[in-house]
């Protein structure tokens, strides 16, 4: 755990920045962000570091942004950054359509349409080194020069793969490449994908390892079996719901929907833009478990007249928890229950990853029903068919029904025990 408090100067700061923080920031796969050129969100830096944002706001006054600006950050800004550095107009124009197609027609955030615009320019540039030319569309309509290209492709990522570190980073930049070429493929620009089995020829199809793996079935039974009110109540969150731990602690009342009409589920909602990622990310939470925990522990809160609603009440009058003492908590359970993952601590981070690998085991049953609606509409694209056709309730009751039987299978009996 970092010692903030015994930082000298902005310096150490910054060289924590980079030696810490922008490791984590590249290997979480939650995120789309480059830390070569890009700062985290003020969300993630705050979730992740929340001890590091606030002393340099109490210490030096100082924003997060003001911060990289004061020191230099991020390491490689661009000069231009809406330059590519290539000297073949076709190439650039096919490039700039392909991210304006990203952001105009597909609906992607300008904080998804950034981290492809800076991986894209890396790989050009780079393929502009290596190969000695701009033009990386002329190869494309020539079924005769594949081979050959193909092979300046697999070049250029081997420059990429001594610079780029981590297999999460690398697997980012190809799916970069790959859906760019795709793109110029369907426009009628090229004839082929030369980025086609990068992953494969690389030996980059593996699964990365991350730095937070999920806690186990038996992780959360030992913690549960030592953990306080408080404490189970935030395991609950984190693994039962898949809350980021920061959304969990600050978890308040007024986002219940426990008595939904019929049909629907109980949820919780966030405002609009709330989430992080909030344009991809669905404003409402689905709660399939631990629904009488909650009820019991409103009414034992709503006892205290000074109770201002936070379901995870904190130290500060009216205030919830921080993220840091949700570290501090899950910390002190790991030392009590004997539990340690990878040799270190538990992590909030570790819960949702819980949840979230059961979500990502039945997201091609959500992905299908979607995929019908979008047929029913002639949508080739069913994320658009989901964002337009299907409303919010909707959703929440496919997500609800592909998990149910999942979640209860792993969590019920488990948290049922406890709370």
């Amino acid at each position: 755990m970092p010692y903030y408090a015994r930082f000298d100067d902005l310096e150490e700061f910054a060289e924590f920045y980079r030696e810490e923080i922008a490791p984590a920031l590249r290997a979480d796969p939650a995120v789309d962000v480059d830390p070569e050129r890009e700062t985290p969100t003020y969300a993630w830096l705050k979730e992740n570091y929340s001890g590091f944002v606030e002393r340099l706001r109490r210490e030096y006054d100082l924003s997060p942004g003001e911060f990289y600006e004061e020191v230099g950050l991020p390491p490689n800004p661009e000069e231009d950054d809406d330059g590519w550095g290539l000297d073949h107009d076709p190439t650039v124009r096919g490039l700039e359509d392909y991210l304006e197609e990203l952001e105009r027609d597909r609906g992607r955030a300008p904080t998804t349409v950034g981290p492809r615009r800076s991986r894209l320019r890396t790989y050009v540039t780079t393929y502009r080194e290596v190969n000695g030319t701009s033009d990386l569309l002329s190869p494309l309509l020539d079924e005769t020069a594949k081979p050959d290209e193909i092979a300046r492709v697999r070049d250029t990522f081997r420059v990429l793969d001594d610079e780029l570190g981590t297999l999460a980073s690398k697997k980012k930049y190809v799916s970069a490449v790959k859906n760019w070429y795709t793109f110029l493929v369907e426009m009628g620009r090229g004839l082929y994908n030369p980025a086609e089995n990068l992953l494969n020829r690389f030996g980059w199809d593996e699964d990365p390892i991350y730095d937070h793996p999920a806690l186990s079935r038996d992780d959360l039974t030992a913690l549960l079996d030592v953990a306080n009110e408080e404490e189970r109540f935030l395991l609950l969150a984190l693994a039962g719901w898949g809350l980021r731990p920061v959304e969990a602690c600050e978890l308040h009342v007024d986002q219940l929907e426990l008595d939904p009409d019929e049909g629907d589920v109980p949820y919780i909602a966030f405002e609009a833009g709330q989430r992080k990622n909030s344009r991809r990310t669905r404003n409402t939470v689905e709660l399939l478990v631990g629904v009488g925990a909650i009820e019991e522990r409103i009414d034992r809160l709503a006892e205290d007249s000074a109770w201002t609603g936070y379901l995870l009440p904190g130290q500060s009058p009216g205030r919830p928890i921080s993220t840091q003492t949700a570290r501090r908590w899950l910390r002190d359970l790991g030392e009590r229950a004997g539990v340690t993952i990878d040799g270190g601590h538990p992590l909030p981070k570790m819960g949702r990853r819980t949840w979230y690998r059961l979500y990502r085991q039945q997201r091609p049953n959500i992905e299908a029903g979607t995929a019908a609606v979008a047929a029913a509409q002639g949508s080739r694209d069913a994320s658009v068919s989901e964002r337009n056709y299907l409303d919010e309730r909707t959703r929440r009751q496919a997500r609800a029904d592909a998990m149910r039987d999942l979640v209860q299978k792993e969590f019920a009996d488990i948290f049922g025990e406890y709370l």
